[in-house]
């Protein structure tokens, strides 16, 4: 063939070639746009919430529309209608995103949660496998499929992804916690048992704490399980797994209840950094909510933060001074600090906005105890109680009062009024267990000893110091 030629020649097929990838590149493109232009939702009313909210969104959907990223731009609402708890119109973003960025496991993931929400595991499960497959290091979507499955009795399907977790994580609470379920669904309570151990240690009674004592009454140990449940009452709320491509869709939220509650969850999971970042979004949202000045305060505490948390708690007195708790946190954070004039200004101010409050009844009876204003600190305590009847704090303190003023048993019946408001209290149990030792009833002594031994609230050092004084009173070891 002629050199020419055959050079006009591949040029020509090259252009054919051009030409056809072009045309399906254009054929693709405008595909994609008619998928996504399909995706945009009819907008709610968000009337309710910031302004900011409603102008992204319309930012959105001109992006979507006209843009050169439509897919960041149904991305990005997809984010705003999930965060803020339009889940329908996140749906129908999300089930654009599987058609135009079918290898992002998110979309999947996202989406099979809205499902669940609602209760639709048939439709949630295919998108969690989907998620796995495109994820398999991404554990959250695992423990979500393990869940769906054990929830629609697909149990050796559940138990394979529990145990796929638990080769990567082998402590992982969440997958213990699923195959306990299916030992207690089989009747295999030992296995349950073990994991039920594991699960409540690594979680602090977060998870776990509701099926332990069934297992340990299946066992024949129904103390132990009296014991757990007097635990579990002091535990805090149930520990959802941690999920970060869910969680960190508050960062796009604009309902400040919604951003609170994500704080609070952050926190209760150990994150308390994290939780002041999001809870920061919620008050330069709505800097008047005193509930979120009151939040702010307490986080800053457990941070170390005390002039942050002496500020917060000032603002929350003022914004709303019929909330006792703002005054009962300030008060007892000043005497930490050291300004006794200060706190009790407070407590005074507290008690006169908010007089039916038993905590500040309750600090006022202590600081009167400590004064050694006895007559005093009883009414306290008795009004906290009358306020208050169903803890255990009061009686304790108006105990102390009686056994300091020599009047062991009203004292003594205190004790026992607290343990009818919170059986198994912590605080109780070694005092009942000193009293009966000390007045040489050995049989009260050792069954109030056995109390303490199914409590595991009860301090190492306080069980050490029992021990030694039972040993000193009856010369002999308790059982």
């Amino acid at each position: 063939m002629n050199p020419r030629r055959a050079i006009l020649w591949l040029t020509m097929v090259a252009v054919g070639i051009a030409a056809a990838a072009a045309g399906y590149l254009w054929r693709r493109a405008g595909e994609q746009r008619r998928i996504v232009a399909a995706s945009i939702p009819p907008r709610p009313d968000v009337s309710a919430l910031p302004a900011e909210l409603s102008q992204r969104l319309q930012a959105c959907e001109r992006r979507a529309r006209t843009g050169s990223d439509r897919i960041a731009a149904l991305s990005e609402l997809s984010r705003l209608y999930h965060a803020n708890g339009f889940f329908p119109q996140a749906s129908q973003c999300d089930q654009g995103l599987l058609q135009v960025d079918p290898a992002n496991p998110r979309w999947p993931h996202l989406l099979a949660s809205i499902f669940a929400g609602y209760g639709q595991l048939d439709d949630a499960l295919p998108l969690w496998r989907r998620a796995v497959e495109l994820a398999p290091d991404y554990t959250p979507a695992r423990l979500r499929l393990g869940d769906a499955l054990l929830k629609t009795n697909q149990n050796a399907e559940a138990a394979q992804v529990y145990a796929a977790v638990l080769q990567r994580e082998p402590r992982n609470p969440y997958a213990l916690l699923g195959l306990a379920r299916i030992d207690v669904d089989a009747g295999r309570w030992n296995a349950a048992r073990d994991e039920l151990e594991i699960v409540v240690q690594q979680s602090n009674y977060g998870l776990g704490y509701d099926l332990l004592p069934t297992v340990y009454e299946h066992l024949g140990d129904a103390a132990r399980a009296e014991a757990i449940r007097a635990r579990a009452k002091a535990s805090g709320a149930f520990c959802d797994v941690p999920d970060p491509w869910i969680d960190e869709l508050v960062y796009d939220c604009y309902d400040t209840y919604r951003i609170s509650a994500a704080a609070g969850a952050f926190d209760h999971a150990g994150d308390t950094r994290t939780a002041v970042r999001v809870l920061e979004r919620a008050l330069a949202l709505d800097p008047g909510r005193a509930l979120f000045q009151f939040q702010m305060g307490g986080l800053c505490l457990r941070l170390g933060d005390d002039a942050g948390a002496r500020r917060h708690f000032e603002r929350c007195t003022v914004l709303a001074p019929d909330f006792s708790d703002g005054w009962a946190q300030l008060t007892g954070l000043l005497m930490k600090l050291g300004d006794r004039a200060a706190s009790e200004r407070v407590l005074a101010a507290g008690l006169a906005h908010c007089p039916q409050s038993p905590g500040l009844h309750l600090e006022r009876g202590r600081r009167l105890s400590a004064a050694g204003l006895f007559p005093e600190s009883i009414q306290e305590f008795q009004e906290t109680i009358r306020l208050r009847p169903d803890e255990a704090d009061a009686f304790v303190e108006l105990a102390k009062v009686y056994f300091q003023l020599g009047r062991i048993d009203e004292g003594v019946a205190e004790l026992h009024l607290a343990l009818k408001a919170e059986p198994e209290h912590p605080g109780v149990l070694p005092i009942l267990a000193l009293h009966a030792i000390r007045v040489g009833d050995e049989a009260a002594a050792r069954e109030w000893l056995r109390h303490i031994r199914n409590q595991p609230r009860v301090t190492p050092e306080a069980r050490e110091a029992l021990r030694q004084a039972y040993q000193q009173q009856f010369g002999r070891a308790a059982e």
